[in-house]
């Protein structure tokens, strides 16, 4: 896989803007080349979306406020929008998402670097959403590489300076720039490349063990999910670190418990959208994923998405067909992603 290669050296890189808002059945329409979607049901909810998307080559970057909802990225999916890596970071809401086995909690303000060429399964809330989708080849990006997705904390050094780059685009963006300089987007790119590879970046090493005892403490956590005998003491028990350790350890989670916690509501939650109106399932997933009772599991979904288990979802996980349209945002992003201009 060769680097990608700017189209002339162009002096200013040319920007095009595709602005899309509208119901949500236009966004189930416009979302089926890239992942599939079960919306969740809320009476307080906003029932659009609203999309503001610039394509300068080689990237795509979009500001999107939308609906809480599943989305399944299937391998469907993989193969008509995998050549990318979706670089976001919320701006208000959050999500879980989980993606071959590795589980990933995407917090205000922390930045997710989320490879399109797996299939992943997500959770959101409503939420407003800075997103940068970035082409394999424009950082030389191997996907055979060692699975990872990694998250930046806002106060990390990676995090701040990836922060402060998507800022200066998306700025750029928003005040309408009709161009932009390659030495902009080649610094993005610069950091981004270091984000996915965080190997590269210097870390010293006891930073690597932490990060792999967490690594080896998040997997455990997945492993025994459905265990009511998972809790703080038998981690520790298992791994012989300090409680103030672990505490640290995942303090960026919100603590070990709410992150036990949203791990095991993300995994309830996604086996309700598949069949969410089949009598007993919402007692069948209460009892698998360690929730006391089912009005336990009613006060917690309730608190996170306003509404009741029952009332979550008006219908499943759409499943895409054999031959989706793409969606005007779909064709411009794989435009953008290669190599020559965009065609107005």
């Amino acid at each position: 896989m060769k680097p990608h290669v700017y189209a002339a050296n162009p002096a200013r890189i040319p920007v095009y803007e595709h602005i899309q808002k509208g119901p949500l059945d236009l966004w189930l329409s416009a979302c089926a080349a890239i992942f599939g979607l079960s919306p969740i049901e809320r009476e307080d909810a906003r029932k659009d979306y609203a999309v503001a998307a610039w394509f300068a080559e080689p990237i795509t970057i979009i500001n999107s406020q939308y609906h809480g909802m599943v989305t399944q990225h299937s391998r469907w999916h993989v193969e008509e929008a995998g050549n990318q890596i979706h670089v976001h970071r919320y701006a208000k809401g959050r999500a879980s998402v989980e993606t071959a086995g590795l589980p990933i909690e995407c917090e205000p303000g922390a930045i997710t670097l989320l490879d399109y060429s797996r299939p992943f399964t997500s959770l959101h809330t409503e939420n407003d959403c800075h997103s940068f989708f970035v082409p394999h080849t424009a950082i030389n990006y191997q996907p055979s590489d060692a699975l990872h997705a990694p998250v930046y904390g806002p106060d990390s050094l990676i995090g701040q300076l990836l922060g402060a780059e998507m800022d200066h685009l998306m700025g750029l963006m928003k005040s309408g720039a009709t161009s932009i300089d390659p030495e902009d987007i080649k610094r993005f790119l610069g950091c981004v490349e270091v984000a996915m590879s965080p190997q590269a970046a210097s870390m010293s090493a006891r930073a690597q063990a932490r990060e792999s005892l967490k690594t080896a403490i998040k997997a455990h956590i997945e492993q025994d999910l459905a265990s009511p005998k998972l809790d703080v003491t038998q981690i520790l028990q298992n791994f012989g670190v300090s409680r103030a350790s672990l505490y640290r350890m995942f303090d960026q989670e919100g603590g070990v418990r709410t992150y036990i916690g949203r791990r095991r509501l993300y995994r309830a939650v996604i086996e309700l959208s598949a069949t969410p109106h089949q009598r007993g399932k919402i007692h069948e997933v209460a009892d698998r994923w360690g929730f006391t009772t089912d009005a336990n599991f009613n006060r917690v979904v309730r608190r996170e998405f306003g509404v009741a288990p029952g009332s979550l979802f008006r219908m499943p996980v759409t499943q895409v067909q054999d031959f989706a349209p793409l969606s005007q945002v779909h064709i411009l992003m794989n435009r953008a992603a290669r190599p020559g201009r965009l065609q107005a």
